[in-house]
């Protein structure tokens, strides 16, 4: 047994699916895991592989995640990024962009309970942004980039479902935004 499924026999950590992909994306809907866009599935295997770009405890706490203060753990943040269809390869950077927001001075817990239409940029330097392929140039916060999206899909989702900002209950914003933008700096 991989240790990933060691964690997964907790209680309430898993659950058992249809296998059918349109099923799995109306439970997700249906229980609000989801941005409104179809999401890949978080399989055992999926999760695994986007684990495999971490070198933290996969089971401990990286951040607490306003307004519910849910505990972003690498576990619950990789089932988001596979869910917002980012390559694993990008993992390390969606818990580098969580932790930096979960920091006192960002004031994430402002952001998140607001009525103010605001949403988090994400500002990516240095050689990493060349590795990932990070979009600034022509339309970067626009469609056609995997890394600008799901990288700032993968942290949207995560506020949502592990921070508990779901529009109309945590997040009173009033003009939805739909996502979190990502840049680089050259």
């Amino acid at each position: 047994m991989t240790r990933l499924a060691d964690l997964l026999e907790a209680p309430g950590t898993s659950l058992e699916a249809d296998g059918d992909i349109e099923a799995i994306y109306e439970l997700c809907l249906e229980r609000g895991w989801s941005d409104g866009l179809p999401v890949i599935p978080p399989s055992a295997e999926r999760v695994e592989r986007m684990l495999a770009y971490c070198d933290r405890p996969w089971d401990e706490p990286i951040a607490a995640i306003p307004p519910r203060y849910g505990a972003a753990t690498p576990l619950r943040l990789a089932a988001n990024a596979v869910m917002a269809g980012c390559r694993p390869q990008y993992f390390p950077l969606v818990m580098l962009a969580i932790e930096a927001m979960a920091e006192e001075p960002f004031n994430l817990y402002g952001i998140q309970a607001t009525t103010h239409p605001c949403a988090p940029l994400i500002i990516v330097n240095g050689p990493v942004a060349q590795e990932l392929a990070i979009n600034s140039g022509h339309s970067a916060f626009g469609a056609g980039w995997r890394s600008n999206a799901t990288i700032g899909r993968a942290v949207r989702l995560a506020l949502v479902n592990i921070g508990g900002a779901v529009p109309g209950l945590g997040d009173m914003a009033t003009a939805g935004a739909t996502g979190i933008k990502l840049i680089k700096i050259e």
